[in-house]
């Protein structure tokens, strides 16, 4: 029985929707796209919003959508009731593709409960030919797909608009059904995994040493990027008010990102930079919509941006971004500060010392000035992010860190400025895999506590700044996930399966040891899971760029 909770209020934000949904009755082949996270996530995602399109302006396919329940939504499914999709009110099963889009390693926990809750086994490997194929795509499992392999028929790996079409087009091609000869066409499509096709080898002590691919079936698997991302751009269909972005039509600026920070995942995957046509961008200034977002990696690096948000701006409509650098031009840093008086950086370290060691070489002096002039042109609130944890961390970043937002007041203050609130987010550092932190050590819990904690003491008292940090322990589930494998992509399936969610417990179980995936330094010649994909990076070159802040 569907859960009618849910299908109501699905019917509740379709309302709230502006724009052309797209799903249509009548079809060949359908399919369910979930995002495995909340609804205004997901509709703040690009690459969500993109299959979506895609899919249902190829003939013969429909595209509906699911996300995660909101909490309140959850207790009668736990209790036998089914998932519907939004638009179509039908349930997971009577459609022949699930498709998942993952941005978040800890996703892969909602992953497993909307499987549950769809009725369909999570590992592949106990799928009958009756149950839909499950395919997966997004950063993350792009990134690594090992850990999602135990549950995924199919891996798309890399960007989806360059690799999603020729997989429809096959999949209409064979009517969604399950066979050997579907699964062995995906595999020759560049850029699409097929997990059952390739079998990871492990030595006696259970480390990850090879893998061997089937006859015939490409090893590695190219990472596929969007060639016609600069002509064609990449807009939502939908706006709502419900989104993280809310009521923006949300447009994308840029791929890739030239400065690789040595601990960023999508510069050193996502390549190579692209920024969409100054013809395209300007155009985007006509859509029916009193507010833009401008999304991409490297926002600061499109030679035409200051002319459109303040084209935008003349034309009377509000502005938001989805990440901005310290030394974003000006223009834009007034416009932030002026339009919605709130500006976020991404900071990362306090010192010029171990920024320069991760790949972010801001100087102290340039950085305040920056900050200086948004205070100057309107902001009243100023949201840093630093990692704690970092390759080369000493105790003088940790204290330059507590010392960073009472500098800045002291120079607000000194002239004559408003003084601004101040909010210092803190997040462990979880090494990523195709990076060059990908050997590093991750931090213990108790390590990642001690030093958030310190931070937090120092600023305890401090007149207008407030401090927030993400736990550690679901930092270094994410690490887990980041750089595992698929014995701990297993194990956190049965932990929903056989142990009521307790992961902790899951892994013990099924001798999957955190220390040995987290808490050492890989040496240079060990091999890694991740590397089924291929980027285009040699790891010597990684390597090579990361020794320095590993000393």
């Amino acid at each position: 029985m569907i859960c009618r909770a849910l299908a109501s209020r699905w019917d509740e934000l379709l309302a709230l929707e502006e724009g052309e949904k797209l799903c249509t009755r009548g079809w060949d082949l359908s399919l369910l796209l979930y995002f495995p996270n909340l609804y205004r996530v997901g509709m703040a995602n690009m690459g969500f919003q993109s299959v979506y399109r895609m899919a249902n302006t190829m003939s013969g396919v429909a595209c509906d959508r699911c996300f995660l329940p909101d909490p309140s939504l959850q207790p009668p499914l736990d209790k036998g009731e089914e998932l519907v999709s939004m638009e179509l009110k039908q349930t997971p099963r009577e459609f022949h593709i699930l498709a998942f889009s993952v941005s978040f390693e800890l996703d892969l926990l909602n992953v497993v409960r909307l499987l549950l809750w769809s009725k369909v086994p999570p590992l592949a490997r106990e799928r009958g030919g009756n149950d839909p194929l499950v395919i997966f795509g997004g950063i993350v499992p792009s990134a690594n797909p090992e850990p999602f392999a135990p549950m995924a028929d199919v891996v798309v790996v890399g960007e989806g608009e360059e690799t999603f079409p020729s997989l429809l087009r096959v999949l209409l091609d064979e009517g969604g059904t399950r066979n050997p000869g579907l699964f062995r066409r995906l595999a020759q499509i560049p850029g699409v995994y097929v997990p059952h096709l390739y079998e990871p080898r492990f030595d006696a002590f259970g480390r990850f040493v090879s893998v061997e691919a089937q006859a015939d079936v490409p090893l590695p698997v190219t990472w596929s990027f969007w060639r016609g991302f600069a002509e064609e751009g990449n807009t939502v269909s939908l706006v709502t008010p419900e989104s993280s972005f809310s009521r923006a039509y949300l447009v994308e600026v840029s791929r890739g990102c030239p400065h690789l920070c040595k601990f960023c995942l999508s510069s050193h995957i996502c390549r190579p930079l692209r920024v969409v046509s100054r013809r395209r961008l300007l155009g985007y200034l006509e859509a029916p919509y009193g507010r833009l977002g401008f999304v991409g990696t490297s926002l600061s690096h499109h030679p035409h941006l200051a002319e459109a948000v303040e084209g935008a701006v003349a034309k009377g409509k509000g502005v938001t971004f989805s990440s901005l650098r310290v030394d974003s031009p000006l223009p834009i840093l007034k416009v932030v500060s002026q339009e919605s008086g709130r500006v976020t950086f991404g900071i990362e370290a306090a010192t010029e010392r171990l920024r320069g060691g991760i790949g972010k070489p801001f100087p102290q002096d340039f950085i305040m000035e920056r900050l200086l002039y948004c205070v100057e042109n309107g902001a009243e609130v100023l949201k840093f992010y630093f990692m704690v944890g970092l390759p080369g961390e000493t105790d003088e970043d940790l204290e330059a860190l507590v010392a960073f937002p009472k500098k800045l007041l002291h120079l607000c203050k000194k002239l004559g400025l408003s003084r601004p609130r101040v909010h210092i987010s803190l997040a462990p550092f979880v090494p990523k895999p195709h990076t060059p932190f990908q050997w590093c050590v991750m931090e213990t819990r108790d390590s990642l506590k001690e030093k958030m904690r310190r931070v937090e003491t120092g600023l305890r008292g401090a007149r207008g700044v407030t401090v927030t940090w993400e736990g550690p322990k679901w930092s270094l589930l994410q690490g887990l996930i980041s750089r595992g494998d698929r014995k701990v992509g297993e194990a956190l399936v049965r932990a929903w399966t056989s142990f009521e969610g307790n992961w902790s417990r899951a892994l013990k179980f099924y001798n999957v040891s955190p220390d040995y995936y987290l808490h050492r330094e890989r040496t240079r010649e060990e091999p890694f899971p991740w590397e089924i994909v291929d980027t285009g990076w040699k790891r010597e070159v990684l390597f090579s760029r990361g020794v320095s802040s590993r000393k």
